[in-house]
């Protein structure tokens, strides 16, 4: 555990810098290079370890509120081989936020002959709101190390609406994603970040924590792999008191309608369950939850990246006080860490990424007795609803690619249609197998060889693996219901032994009727009798 950030005006593990400071960027792609060794060029002019070090400023204004986060780094080792010109790179849009390369001022880059200018590129907007980046291409040779610095705005209000990945000012302090603010080396040898900050220009307590740690953080991999990580500094709580010594942790900046502490000991206990449920991630991962509400839109939402999820929201509603939080989100959010993606591109598995988290996040609550089976049908029917009523139920997965994150229902197709496919799924496997086996044990069987890398997982290989357990033509069925679109009806006893389904009629909101299937009560049962098989 790295040292915690806790202080009133002392800067913390600020970085000394060889070379005067100057800016950089970060990494065209919408997702961060694999972290691999990069061999170095035979013209390597310096013999530090590659390594990229950078200290974060959160600046506040006049009225107390951060208006951006100064960046000082400092870039050793030498440029990949092929490369001739240092190239930097920061997003232009990520994921419905706009204008993020525009809002990084006073860009200064320098090596031992001084300052480094650049030529930039921007590569061509990205349809729905997806990312697309500018890049920086030094115009001369340079001789590393190489000092960098650069301030990055916070996303102003009235933006649109989207994940909460854009930086944001609230309750004094400032928080968001990596790919909101941050600029990269794209092209360099370097496999090693060392991230730190200075907290010297907040007046009271504050502390700084990401996705990589309490404080200074080691982060291995390319420089982008700073990207893919929440950020936040200021005067935070924390949960819980003694969170440097738990490997669950949560962090919030605002005033909310519930209680925190309750809402992050709810979600605590269902880290436990979800570290005992699944058992390919020995023993579970260190976990951060991260909330902030704003009192300016864009409000964002909850998403995950690796071990950690940020939920993001705006003022309460008089509605709200005195309810429980969004624990259903919160568990959806942190079961990513343990369902993890699939190889092949990301419109084409959306059912599986969302869609099995989506069915896990419905059912697992219940089986952890977390919640009464009163509230686990009416969460089903809520699924059922939703997804029978969306304007895209019958839409493919190419279709709804294209809407992108123009239309939020839309968009949640795939997770509704996936979450009734894995509930039909467990049916078939536990009808193929006479009751002794079950969904629980596919996926115990695929998470585990994807972990220990006797399979890459694809579309082709999860059929395969599914096929073997119900003897049907898996890959046909994924073609015909996630990738083409079809209106998917699953199994009356898709939800467990004391749950069943029945025919249903739902009306959409341009007044299509669609059939469909709701839930009722068949049983009393506990949710692991509800789940349980039989014995071999």
């Amino acid at each position: 555990m790295r040292q915690i950030l806790r202080h009133k005006t002392a800067m913390f593990a600020t970085l000394a810098l060889t070379a005067p400071l100057l800016l950089a960027a970060c990494q065209p792609s919408d997702t961060p290079p694999e972290a691999t060794e990069t061999p170095v060029t035979e013209t390597s002019k310096t013999a530090e370890t590659p390594s990229y070090s950078a200290v974060l400023k959160p600046l506040p204004g006049a009225d107390g509120e951060v208006e951006a986060i100064a960046v000082t780094a400092e870039l050793n080792g030498s440029l990949a081989e092929g490369e001739n010109r240092l190239k930097l790179s920061a997003p232009i849009v990520y994921v419905m936020v706009d204008g993020i390369a525009d809002r990084i001022l006073d860009m200064t880059v320098t090596d031992q002959d001084g300052a480094i200018e650049f030529t930039t590129e921007d590569s061509p907007p990205a349809p729905g709101g997806f990312p697309y980046f500018r890049t920086w291409t030094a115009t001369r040779d340079v001789t590393f190390p190489i000092a960098i610095s650069y301030t990055s705005h916070v996303q102003p209000a009235g933006s649109r609406n989207g994940p909460a990945f854009g930086i944001r000012p609230s309750a004094g302090g400032v928080s968001g994603s990596g790919s909101g603010f941050l600029l990269s080396p794209a092209n360099t040898t370097s496999q090693m970040n060392h991230l730190s900050w200075d907290l010297s220009a907040f007046d009271g307590d504050a502390i700084g924590v990401s996705t990589f740690g309490d404080g200074a953080a080691d982060v291995p991999g390319a420089p982008s792999a700073l990207m893919q990580g929440w950020y936040m500094a200021g005067p935070a709580n924390a949960y819980p008191e003694d969170f440097a010594e738990h490997p669950f942790k949560g962090f919030w900046l605002g005033e909310f309608p519930y209680s925190v502490e309750d809402e992050l000991e709810f979600t605590s206990h269902m880290y436990d369950y979800l570290g005992t449920h699944f058992t390919h991630l020995d023993p579970a991962p260190e976990y951060r939850v991260f909330l902030r509400q704003l009192d300016t839109p864009p409000f964002g939402g909850a998403t995950a990246l690796a071990n950690s999820f940020m939920l993001s929201r705006g003022p309460a509603r008089e509605a709200e006080f005195g309810q429980p939080g969004p624990r259903q989100t919160f568990t959806h959010e942190m079961l990513h860490q343990w369902v993890g993606g699939m190889n092949a591109p990301h419109g084409d598995i959306t059912w599986f990424i969302e869609g099995l988290t989506t069915y896990y996040e419905y059912t697992l609550p219940f089986r952890a007795g977390e919640i009464d089976q009163a509230a686990y049908i009416d969460g089903l029917n809520h699924l059922s609803t939703i997804y029978y009523t969306n304007p895209g139920r019958e839409m493919s997965a190419d279709a709804i690619v294209a809407v992108g994150f123009n239309d939020g229902d839309i968009r949640h197709v795939p997770y509704q249609r996936g979450a009734l496919y894995f509930a039909d799924l467990d049916v078939r496997i536990r009808e193929a197998s006479n009751g002794t086996r079950s969904l629980d044990d596919l996926m115990k069987t695929v998470f585990a060889a994807r972990e220990n890398g006797s399979l890459d997982l694809t579309i082709e290989t999860w059929a395969a693996e599914a096929a073997k357990e119900t003897g049907a033509d898996e890959l046909a069925i994924v073609q015909r219901v996630h990738l083409d679109g079809e209106l998917f009806l699953p199994s009356a006893d898709g939800f467990g032994l004391c749950v069943e389904g029945a025919p249903a009629t739902f009306t959409a909101e341009d007044g299509t009727e669609v059939d469909g299937i709701s839930w009722v009560k068949s049983a009393d049962m506990s949710g692991e009798d509800c789940f349980a098989v039989s014995a071999e």
